[in-house]
């Protein structure tokens, strides 16, 4: 499984800049140097997609052109997904070409945007499309790497071979289905919108997964959990906010409406729901300016 991802723009006249980073463990020694991104940018004239391998993983990355108004302000940026090297890059391609297309929401203005504001986006943008379980959480796929762990282990003392002989007796008992089915639940709940029952069956599947030794898989099922855990709390708290900047509007209430939008489009952000982030954003900005001309004038009587 991917541990982490990179994102490079490519300016119109001048030198790339490193956006930003996003690394599963939350931390790496990974950067891009100089000589990497000369690689990267010279296999990528060829092609839009590239694999390159270094000596302890490969870089599976994709180079995507500007096609809206941010054409004007950079020609294309590279998204990178750091795979291990037994990871299967085609695995990836359609959701890093989707990864890379939602960069280029207006509303998300990436470009004027800090680091630690981007590695935020990133990491949303991470979790909503590079980490695509569903082929590695098949039945078959799940009981393949725990067998392969129970191997590793069988070489190992007393506790480890203990633990081994267990794990192939849960696999005996299809006790690795178990993470699929979740899975699959949370997933539907999550096209009725239901993010409770989707957290709550995502941390079911990642405690299974855990029992079972495959800690990458628990890892991913674990964030995706907290982040859909988070969704219901903060969409109850942007609707307040929405809901109250509407009341202060109705009550000529400029400054309170406009900053109260303003938080709401912050949300909106943290939801990854970028329509809404720039509806509000929009809303936040005219009452804005028109409260500060409001004001210019009641000074001047």
């Amino acid at each position: 499984m991917p541990t982490g991802c990179f994102v490079i723009l490519i300016p119109m006249d001048a030198d790339y800049k490193v956006l930003g980073y996003y690394f599963k463990e939350g931390a790496s020694n990974f950067e891009i140097s100089s000589d990497l991104f000369l690689r990267l940018n010279l296999d990528h004239s060829k092609n839009e997609f590239n694999l390159l391998k270094l000596k302890d993983f490969q870089i599976f990355s994709y180079f995507y052109k500007f096609k809206g108004k941010s054409a004007r302000k950079a020609s294309a940026l590279i998204i990178g997904l750091l795979l291990n090297e037994d990871d299967k890059p085609e695995k990836y391609r359609s959701s890093l070409k989707a990864a890379a297309e939602a960069f280029e929401i207006p509303s998300l203005n990436i470009f004027d945007k800090s680091r630690l504001e981007f590695e935020s986006i990133l990491k949303d943008i991470y979790l909503e499309h590079l980490e695509p379980l569903i082929d590695i959480l098949q039945p078959e796929a799940l009981k393949i790497d725990i067998i392969n762990i129970t191997k590793f282990m069988l070489g190992g003392g007393k506790k480890e071979r203990k633990i081994a002989q267990e794990l192939l007796a849960k696999v005996e008992n299809n006790e690795h289905e178990k993470i699929s089915e979740y899975y699959k639940t949370a997933e539907n709940a999550i096209k009725t919108f239901d993010y409770d029952k989707a957290a709550k069956f995502y941390n079911k599947a990642a405690e299974v997964a855990e029992n079972l030794y495959v800690m990458d898989v628990a890892t991913s099922l674990k964030e995706k959990g907290t982040f859909l855990k988070e969704i219901p709390e903060l969409s109850k708290e942007r609707e307040k906010m929405v809901q109250d900047a509407r009341y202060a509007l109705r009550n000529e209430d400029f400054h309170t409406a406009y900053t109260l939008f303003k938080k709401a489009s912050e949300i909106s952000k943290k939801l990854v729901q970028f329509d809404k982030e720039e509806e509000y954003r929009l809303k936040s900005k005219a009452l804005e300016d028109f409260y500060q001309i409001d004001q210019k004038y009641k000074k001047a009587k």
